[in-house]
């Protein structure tokens, strides 16, 4: 039996959205894995533009780092498995980082039934 959107975890809300959406996935760990690397390449001049006061700049790039890494161990098997997807990126504080992502992915890219179920989801 499915959940309520407002009781679904983390993963949960992941894993709705693979399910729902598996052709979009490819694309959006691919966007995932570019912004981790301009995250890490450009990061003195992402740190000196920081203007988030909700979390630190280096807490912020900490969890880049940590998806960094689980895109390069798990990054091919996720885009087939929703399982994998949503229980390697969005496992403890990492999922922080990713729902933000996948709320700023899905501003500028994705299907229109893509972008609105980003917003049902995660808003």
């Amino acid at each position: 039996m499915m959940k309520a959107l407002n009781e679904l975890t983390n993963s949960g809300k992941g894993k709705l959205l693979f399910d729902l959406f598996p052709d979009e996935m490819p694309a959006l760990v691919d966007h995932l894995s570019e912004v981790c690397e301009n995250f890490s390449t450009k990061q003195e001049r992402i740190k000196k533009d920081w203007d988030n006061g909700f979390m630190p700049f280096e807490y912020w790039l900490g969890l880049s780092q940590d998806c960094a890494a689980i895109l390069k161990k798990h990054g091919h098997a996720m885009r087939k498995s929703s399982k994998i997807f949503s229980e390697q990126l969005f496992y403890g504080y990492t999922a922080l980082f990713v729902n933000d992502r996948i709320v700023k992915y899905a501003q500028h890219w994705g299907s229109d039934k893509f972008k609105l179920a980003v917003t049902l989801i995660y808003h």
